[in-house]
């Protein structure tokens, strides 16, 4: 049995680290920021796209005061500009927001692979599982080919003796000719927390 939902949040790109918010095992939601890179002099230019657009705004507006006054090419000009600042704006938002790392979905924390101060450079900073729902893979004999589909509820038994009900959500078209069996994934519901990830179940006929 293993989480559904189990990511390694990564980063494209080399950037240091600037402030890791989260703690091994804390719980996050989806969305969270959970690390902040250091996009060294990105904020000023930031500020910087955001006054040329103030700028071209300005411009424009008083194109639009003078109205029929203004010729033609003299407009076009202004209205060129304001979009030519606006896309850069946006665009240096849009690079601001990357250096934010954000939880995927909810989960737990299970690993940290940099610290504040240290270099991240195209490579997994943060893994987080969700073990509200956990998958199970099982193998079923190829003599039972076709007797599952998706939505059906099976019955398993955990390592600890439990009987529990898991839904199937995924049933193998083909057969492995080597083992002679198909694979059967199915989610079993574990809100609580009962059931342990990395443990193994069987079918139960």
């Amino acid at each position: 049995m293993a989480p559904i939902k189990d990511t390694n949040l990564s980063f494209s790109g080399r950037e240091l680290v600037k402030e890791v918010s989260v703690q091994l095992g804390q719980e996050v939601h989806a969305g969270e920021i959970v690390m902040r890179l250091d996009g060294a002099g990105m904020p000023a230019r930031y500020e910087r796209s955001l006054a040329e657009l103030q700028h071209a705004e300005r411009a424009m507006e008083r194109a639009d005061l003078l109205g029929r006054v203004m010729i033609a090419e003299e407009r076009d000009q202004r209205e060129m500009e304001l979009a030519v600042k606006a896309a850069s704006a946006r665009e240096m938002e849009l690079e601001l927001e990357r250096l934010n790392l954000r939880a995927p979905h909810d989960g737990i924390v299970v690993s940290i692979a940099v610290q504040e101060g240290e270099m991240l450079e195209d490579s997994a900073a943060m893994r987080i599982i969700n073990l509200s729902q956990l998958l199970v893979e099982i193998d079923v004999p190829s003599e039972r080919f076709g007797q599952f589909d998706a939505g059906q509820e099976v019955r398993i038994r955990t390592e600890s003796g439990a009987v529990v009900a898991a839904t199937v959500v995924f049933a193998d078209p083909i057969i492995d000719l080597a083992s002679k069996s198909f694979r059967v994934n199915a989610v079993l519901e574990n809100a609580d927390r009962e059931f342990v990830a990395g443990t193994s179940c069987t079918l139960i006929d």
